[in-house]
């Protein structure tokens, strides 16, 4: 019983969890762009800039295809105002090379985005939508001026194996910590004193009625 309302906790927060997190490093990046197998797949990658220094992401895109990308810093608790004066220019080019849509964010006042999964806050700088017109490889390109953390997603089809679900405590953790924060995610807590109380109630009636 107790295995059974765990595993039905995962399967709870798959279906309320929006991306599946890549948490890269420099070495993800070095001498090369980080290729990006499927756009359309709900995928966030978190990254922590040590330096002045730019990072690349590509992708293959077909004519017609959603291209859907959200970029933003983490609030911290209490709110750090440091983190929202991060604030790294995002270039989206053609595969022909040529500039199709850049983000200064200097003077862009953020949205404060709560996301329930790992009960975290980021400002939100960027939520660009729109359909590719050319076939051929993209790149996405930030670039940082100072050191700071900032994250991007992609895609909204949301699709998870198995193995990925299994990993769902582990990613509440590393987002957590990348939102510096720490501890339990609010749902959590409700959910696991939930299994708490019902197993407590099956011991009680084992109990009574054996």
């Amino acid at each position: 019983m107790m295995k059974f309302s765990l595993l039905s906790l995962l399967f709870f927060a798959t279906a309320v969890f929006a991306h599946i997190p890549g948490f890269l490093t420099g070495v993800d990046f070095d001498n090369t762009s980080f290729f990006i197998d499927d756009i359309q797949l709900s995928q966030i990658y978190y990254y922590e800039f040590e330096r002045p220094e730019g990072i690349t992401f590509s992708f293959v895109g077909d004519v017609g295809e959603n291209l859907y990308i959200m970029f933003g810093v983490p609030v911290g608790v209490p709110v750090m105002e440091e983190t929202k004066g991060f604030r790294p220019r995002v270039s989206i080019y053609k595969p022909d090379g040529s500039l199709l849509k850049e983000f200064v964010l200097d003077d862009v006042e953020p949205e404060v985005m709560y996301e329930f999964f790992g009960d975290t806050n980021s400002y939100l700088y960027i939520r660009y939508d729109t359909f590719i017109q050319e076939a051929g490889t993209y790149k996405v390109v930030i670039e940082a001026s100072e050191e700071g953390r900032a994250w991007i997603a992609f895609g909204r089809e949301e699709r998870f194996t198995f193995g990925q679900i299994l990993s769902i405590p582990f990613w509440i953790r590393e987002m957590r910590d990348f939102h510096y924060l720490s501890g339990l995610a609010r749902w959590e807590k409700y959910a696991f004193t939930g299994v708490a109380l019902l197993a407590a109630g099956i011991i009680t009636l084992v109990l009574v009625f054996r």
